[in-house]
């Protein structure tokens, strides 16, 4: 079978391995939002307080963000195809450890190899997609990761309806992981082969050496993820105390509008994902800055519930193109080297981001008033449009 694969034509390998990427990306996405179903039941048979779940969160965050800030490097020393299969194999490790733990202090420590695992694997990915694949196959590349964080949930929620325990459903989710990483080591042939660039000439995936470049252009685009995750994740965790606060809404009815926007950002990454490579990266991010501008226009005005509701849904379809685009747009930018560590940087600070200032926000706005919710959300997405024009210049494409 495999021998068959090597030997289709170039164009269909090239989707064979755009299929197995998206599959790594639902993968990927299925242990990080699972814990928040798990967690009941595993602090009640571990005997620890409820509040314990913040500190695998936050060692997962800080491992994530490590792990991608170093895995450039990584990338250029051992390549795409080997970096991934080893994380495949330690993510999927650490998963089964969590299933086997006898005490709070081996979840820890097991969170440990799953962060580094995950932000490599993270960064691997979405350099390879940069490099070799479109805009819009890198939109709906972080739509199956939206894919993959909703099955997670889904999948130990029903292993715990069947009244299994929490540990089977990290076996089930471990075991993928292990298979995935099987798979990317049985095609480990197709992520190393040479590829042909615009002259024809041969380029090694796998020798990204070279000199990295790191100018004011490379440090403004990790602090655009910075600010850009900080918005997202800040939206998502405090618009409910918002609408219920200042704008009148019921538990239920804010409930389903902060479901919305998540729904609105991962099915806008799908329909945006159709027209991309129309658009082009840099038209992406800058559309996507201004609309949530005027998303957060609309909903600093008080005493309207349709416009609130389109006010909310459309910050999270603004928020859609911004994420894949600037990932996609780094080897537009820069070179190779300076690129895949660019990425790198980016999914780190993107993680520290969305650690730091939705708790920083939520610290102040507890202490003043959640109206501020809206004029912060485009206060911080006119400071990403102005660092893009430094990055990019004033072209639109």
């Amino acid at each position: 079978m495999l021998s068959t694969l090597f030997n289709l034509p170039p164009q269909k390998r090239r989707i064979v391995l755009l299929v197995i990427i998206y599959i790594g990306f639902v993968s990927l996405g299925l242990p990080d939002t699972v814990l928040g179903v798990a967690w009941k039941p595993m602090h009640q048979e571990l005997e620890k307080p409820i509040y314990f779940a913040g500190f695998i969160a936050t060692l997962l965050t800080i491992c994530s963000a490590i792990s991608a800030f170093f895995s450039g490097a990584l990338l250029r020393r051992i390549g795409t195809g080997r970096l991934l299969t080893i994380c495949g194999f330690m993510t999927g490790g650490a998963l089964l450890g969590y299933a086997f733990s006898p005490a709070f202090w081996c979840i820890l420590a097991f969170a440990i190899p799953l962060g580094f695992g995950q932000g490599a694997v993270d960064t691997g990915m979405n350099f390879y997609v940069a490099k070799h694949y479109t805009s819009r196959d890198m939109s709906w590349l972080h739509c199956c990761w939206g894919v993959g964080a909703s099955l997670g949930p889904v999948l130990m929620t029903l292993i715990l309806a069947h009244a299994w325990s929490w540990r089977a459903g990290y076996v089930t989710i471990g075991t993928i992981q292990i298979l995935l990483a099987l798979v990317f080591l049985a095609t480990l042939a197709l992520w190393n082969e040479p590829k042909k660039n615009d002259d024809g000439e041969k380029t090694d995936d796998n020798a990204l050496s070279g000199e990295v470049h790191y100018d004011l252009r490379f440090w403004c685009c990790p602090v655009m993820f910075f600010l850009y995750c900080g918005i997202e994740f800040s939206m998502g965790l405090w618009v409910l105390e918002f609408l219920i606060r200042h704008r009148g809404f019921s538990l239920e009815l804010a409930g389903f509008s902060v479901a919305g926007y998540w729904g609105m950002l991962t099915v806008g990454r799908f329909l945006i994902g159709c027209v991309a490579n129309r658009l082009g990266n840099v038209r992406q991010i800058r559309l996507s800055m201004i609309l949530a501008l005027c998303g957060g226009a609309l909903l600093m005005i008080p005493g309207i519930t349709v416009l609130t509701l389109f006010a909310v849904g459309l910050i999270g379809f603004a928020f859609a193109p911004f994420y894949p685009a600037m990932m996609h747009c780094a080897p537009e930018r820069f070179d190779d080297a300076t690129a895949v560590t660019v990425i790198g940087y980016q999914g780190g600070a993107g993680m520290l981001g969305a650690a730091i200032i939705p708790a920083i926000f939520g610290y102040v706005a507890s202490r003043t008033t959640f109206l501020l919710l809206p004029y912060f959300i485009t206060a911080v997405a006119l400071t990403i449009f102005l660092l893009q024009f430094k990055v990019d210049g004033r072209k639109w494409r």
